[in-house]
């Protein structure tokens, strides 16, 4: 069942609202204290957003209200981020499951190939330009080899966010795309280093969509901490991003457990501007 919560009497029935007020209270508490700009508008987001919830039991949102509420009930510093971190782990991938025809290949796109690189390597104990150069003479499906007991989503409290061409479904919707447009269609966030001299790039991995691994509607749950995450329309098939440009399209978007790289990844290419 998918149900649309909003703050108003008429149209939100069945949540106790003095729940929600109480929760709003406490956001608007740590967006006066909290020293990160970042964090202030993250909160002012995660405000706006929560009440919009689609694709999410009722019961589950009002479990979810309900812990976060005690939890700050329970905290001396009234720390809103910590709290919704903590609470966070409890609640992922608990969005409806989708039922929409999904393809056979799903692209998660990570930001920053010199910063995956630098994890690959620290991961497996060796200096990035040995790994470059063992990418460049070996090639990707040796280097596929070599990462295959990492995973997806290293260090993403092991939820995969993927995306796909839902006019074709076999089909890649990045071809030819530069990484600057790929990264507002997906909503994506560059870090400070991709604002220097530095070429923007990323890595787009192709992997297989494992039908034992069930695929779901994304929540801010599973966004986490995440300014630029938005609850899909009621009425959508799955996830959907909210370009950062306007004249870019929304892309779809689905969530999963976590996988090692070596059971499902068939493809990854580094993309540069």
């Amino acid at each position: 069942m998918s149900v649309l919560f909003f703050l108003t009497k008429s149209s939100f029935p069945t949540i106790n609202l003095s729940m929600i007020t109480v929760l709003n209270d406490y956001i608007e508490k740590y967006i006066q204290d909290a020293d990160s700009s970042d964090d202030k508008t993250i909160a002012r987001h995660l405000k706006e957003i929560i009440p919009k919830t689609t694709h999410l039991e009722e019961k589950v949102f009002k479990k979810i209200v309900g812990e976060l509420k005690n939890e700050l009930d329970s905290r001396k510093d009234d720390d809103f981020k910590s709290a919704f971190l903590k609470v966070r782990k409890k609640f992922i991938l608990k969005g409806d499951t989708i039922k929409a025809e999904l393809p056979a290949v799903l692209i998660r796109i990570i930001p920053n190939t010199r910063k995956f690189l630098e994890y690959i390597a620290n991961a497996n104990g060796i200096k990035v330009e040995k790994l470059e150069k063992r990418i460049s003479s070996r090639g990707i499906k040796d280097f596929i080899q070599y990462i295959g007991h990492l995973e997806l989503a290293p260090g993403d409290k092991n939820v995969v966010f993927a995306t796909f061409d839902e006019d074709h479904l076999e089909n890649d919707p990045f071809i030819n795309r530069k990484v600057f447009d790929i990264v507002n269609m997906l909503a994506l966030h560059m870090d400070d280093s991709s604002n220097n001299e530095e070429p923007l790039t990323a890595v787009k991995l192709k992997y297989r969509n494992r039908k034992s691994s069930e695929k779901k509607f994304p929540t801010f749950i599973d966004a986490g901490w995440y300014r630029n995450f938005y609850p899909a329309d009621e009425e959508d098939f799955y996830g959907r991003t909210k370009s950062l440009d306007k004249s870019l399209k929304n892309m779809p978007e689905v969530v999963h457990k976590n996988s090692k790289m070596s059971d499902v990844v068939k493809d990854i290419v580094f993309l540069k501007d």
